[in-house]
């Protein structure tokens, strides 16, 4: 079983200071225990696993299995509440429902949450998962399971999740760069950007609602349905990267009328995992270049989604990348400050912030879920039998 976190010494050691919750999935036989076991053998004391199966959670019997789902949870919720390390999920977690919910106690918690399935060669082969599961499951039912594992195979994005110290630490950051640009009588000269009216005021550190768990995406996925999704989640250096650690190098802190956030500077080895068309994807007519786009969202203004916080940073890459340099306002204590017009502020850090984080990925409540409509009816997908 070849993982990140069971081989990389600097993975290891972050994962052991740090709290993740491993979401394990994976079919009946299909070696999710003993991939349990070889994560409680890596970090021993520090790890607390919680079985469905010792909970009574039937996978071919799911809605027949909410109090065992409901114990789960309980467990979930109190191990992380305790601090512990690391905390193994071993059950089949083959529904996006059960994803969401383990996505949501990792960061009600504070965790970082890994979704991970066994590497085995017959993991989602039909004929061998009937002969080695205990479970006594015929074809029928493991097949089921199969086109519900392939359902829920790919996330809502990938990226780098940093961990909780590093989170509060940038947040304090954001919130010192707020202050200072908000104090500032250069900034009220422009408050109509963000006000609508000169003479309103605003209080920047209001005006900004923050956006859960600080990562910077590097593919927006949206379950399947994003172009290239499944072609880059099928990547070998996505593959061999999950679960690995990164460091990130934030250079800058920068909002706009709409977002708040920090622009991140990728090395060659994590340029890796950023898509190629990333940056043509947002703006087709520049030549801009590769991981240009590369942030973490801080904030955003009411009823402004987190993903134009990348496409404000394009604009202003364009916009240096044309010869526009910005007016220098003055140098605040975590760096210059430049004016970049439409209420475009950006600080270059004087000491670029390294921090570490973990390549993950994201499941959440799926937009018919958050909006109590109807889903949609969606195309099934080919599910043989191997």
């Amino acid at each position: 079983m070849s993982f990140a976190f069971l081989e990389q010494e600097d993975t290891v050691a972050f994962i052991r200071s740090s709290q993740t919750l491993f979401v394990l999935r994976g079919l009946p036989g299909s070696g999710k225990s003993q991939l349990a076991r070889a994560i409680g053998d890596t970090y021993k004391d520090l790890c607390t696993i919680i079985s469905g199966d010792e909970h009574g959670i039937k996978p071919e019997k799911y809605a027949a299995s909410a109090e065992g789902i409901k114990a789960v949870d309980s467990a979930v919720a109190d191990c992380c509440s305790s601090g512990k390390a690391v905390v193994v999920v071993d059950d089949t977690n083959h529904t996006h429902g059960r994803l969401a919910r383990l996505g949501e106690l990792a960061e009600e918690n504070q965790y970082v949450a890994l979704y991970v399935e066994p590497r085995t060669e017959w993991s989602r082969n039909v004929e061998q998962l009937t002969k080695k599961t205990h479970r006594g499951l015929n074809k029928g039912q493991i097949q089921a399971l199969v086109c519900s594992m392939v359902e829920t195979s790919l996330p809502f994005y990938f990226g780098w999740f940093l961990c909780p110290t590093q989170q509060e630490k940038l947040r304090n950051m954001a919130n010192e760069f707020l202050s200072a640009v908000g104090s500032l009588e250069a900034f009220k000269e422009h408050v109509g950007d963000f006000a609508g009216e000169a003479e309103k005021e605003v209080n920047l550190q209001q005006y900004f609602q923050d956006k859960g768990v600080l990562h910077c995406t590097t593919k927006f996925c949206d379950y399947g349905k994003a172009n290239g999704a499944k072609e880059y989640a099928e990547k070998q250096v996505v593959r061999e990267s999950y679960g690995s650690k990164a460091d990130l190098v934030l250079t800058a802190l920068f909002l706009t009328p709409r977002t708040l956030g920090a622009q991140v500077s990728l090395t060659e080895a994590q340029l890796q995992l950023w898509p190629e068309d990333a940056e043509k994807e947002a703006v087709q007519s520049a030549d801009l270049p590769r991981g240009s786009r590369a942030h973490v969202t801080l904030g955003c203004a009411e009823g402004v989604d987190p993903v134009q916080t990348g496409l404000d940073l394009l604009e202003v890459v364009l916009q240096c990348q044309q010869g526009d340099k910005g007016e220098h306002v003055q140098d605040l204590e975590l760096g210059p400050l430049t004016y970049y017009g439409k209420g475009v502020w950006m600080v270059k850090l004087s000491e670029p912030l390294n921090t570490p984080a973990i390549f993950s990925s994201f499941y959440g409540p799926k937009e018919e879920e958050l909006s109590g409509k109807e889903p949609e009816k969606k195309k099934k997908h080919k599910c043989t039998v191997m």
